[in-house]
C-alpha cells in the first residue's frame, strides 16, 4: 500500500541501537535535574551543525552566517515562532508544502495563502519554504527565483530542511539576505519523530520563547539525548547511501519516479489522486516498501 504522509524507514539497525542505548542505566546519570540545566541541548545544537555540514551526498553552503542555534521541538516550533513574529505580514506558502502552516496560520489569525508562482510574493509577505520541497522531494523549481525576489523586496524567509538526512544530490545555498533562519530535525531520518529533535539556526539572535527556554533549561533533554546518539552513530548520508539503490528498485517496480528524498516517489497517474496536494504530480511515501524490499534482499 502506498501511503500519504511522510514516515521514516523503520531501519532495524537504528531501532535496535536506540533501544539498547536507552536501556543503559548510565545514560540517565545527571539527566533528571530540578533546574533542567544539563547542557544536552547545547551539545545537540553544536553537533547538529557539524552533522549537516559534514554531508558528502549534499552541498550546504552559508550556514556559518547563522551562528545562533537553539533546540526546537522538531521544526514546527520554529515555524510557529516565525509566524508569531511576522504576524502583521501576509504569509505565502508554495502549494504542497507542510500542511501545518495552514493549521497554524488559521489558529493565529494570520493572513496566508498557497501560491504557485514566486511572482505572487509582495513586499508585505513572509515566506516558509522547504528544501527538499515537501511535495516534490527535490528543490522546488522556483526556489531560487523566490529567494532572489524576497531578497530584493526585503521579505523574511525561513528555510525548512526537515528532510535533510535522508536526501542526496541536493544543493542548499543559504547565501541570500532574505533568509532569517534555517531549521533541521531528525524525525524524517530516524524513527525518533516523537522525540522532537530539532534545531533552529538564526542570522540574528531573536529573544523569543524558544531562546528563553534554551537559556533556562526548559528544553527537551530527552530529545537532545536521543538525537545526540543518532547523529554520533550515523552520518547525514547514512540513509541515502544504504537505501538509494532500493529506492530506485521500488520505484521501478511501482512505475513511479524517484526523488532526491529516499522516502518519496512522485507520480502523475490519476490512481494516486487521493494523495495529491495541489500540484501536477503526487507525492508518495514509500518508506514501508523500501524497508520490505531491503529485508527481502
Amino acid at each position: 500500500e502506498l501511503m500519504k504522509g511522510a514516515y521514516t524507514i523503520q531501519d532495524r539497525e537504528i531501532t535496535s541501537s536506540l533501544q539498547q542505548f536507552v536501556a543503559q542505566p548510565e545514560v540517565w546519570n545527571n539527566f533528571f535535574v530540578a533546574d533542567g540545566i544539563t547542557g544536552l541541548e547545547k551539545q545537540f545544537v553544536d553537533k547538529m551543525r557539524e552533522w549537516v555540514t559534514a554531508s558528502k551526498e549534499n552541498t550546504l553552503t552559508g550556514l556559518e552566517d547563522f551562528p545562533y542555534g537553539t533546540m526546537t521541538h522538531g521544526t514546527s516550533e520554529a515555524f510557529q515562532m516565525f509566524m508569531m513574529r511576522h504576524n502583521d505580514r501576509n504569509f505565502k506558502f508554495f502549494k504542497g508544502d507542510f500542511m501545518m502552516h495552514k493549521v497554524a496560520g488559521n489558529v493565529m489569525g494570520n493572513k496566508w495563502q498557497w501560491v504557485l508562482d514566486a511572482n505572487e510574493v509582495t513586499a508585505d509577505s513572509a515566506i516558509i519554504i522547504s528544501i527538499p520541497f515537501s511535495d516534490f522531494g527535490t528543490t522546488h523549481p522556483q526556489h531560487i527565483k523566490l529567494l532572489e525576489r524576497c531578497s530584493a523586496l526585503n521579505v523574511p524567509v525561513l528555510i525548512d530542511c526537515a528532510y535533510f538526512g535522508m536526501c542526496y544530490d541536493m544543493d542548499i545555498d543559504l547565501n541570500y539576505s532574505c533568509i532569517e533562519e534555517v531549521t533541521f530535525s531528525l524525525g524524517k531520518t530516524f524513527p525518533v519523530i516523537g522525540s522532537r529533535c530539532g534545531v533552529r539556526f538564526q542570522r540574528t539572535e531573536i529573544d523569543d520563547a524558544v531562546t528563553f527556554a534554551n537559556q533556562h533549561g526548559i528544553v527537551n533533554n530527552f530529545g537532545a539525548l536521543v538525537g545526540l546518539h543518532c547523529i554520533e552513530q550515523y552520518t547525514a548520508d547514512f540513509i541515502a547511501i544504504k537505501y538509494r539503490a532500493v529506492q530506485q528498485q521500488v520505484c521501478d517496480d511501482l512505475g513511479v519516479d524517484t526523488t532526491n528524498c529516499i522516502l518519496f516517489a512522485t507520480s502523475s497517474d490519476n490512481k494516486y489522486s487521493e494523495y495529491n496536494r495541489g500540484n501536477g504530480t503526487t507525492r508518495l511515501c514509500i518508506s514501508k516498501q523500501i524497508q520490505d524490499e531491503y529485508e527481502r534482499r
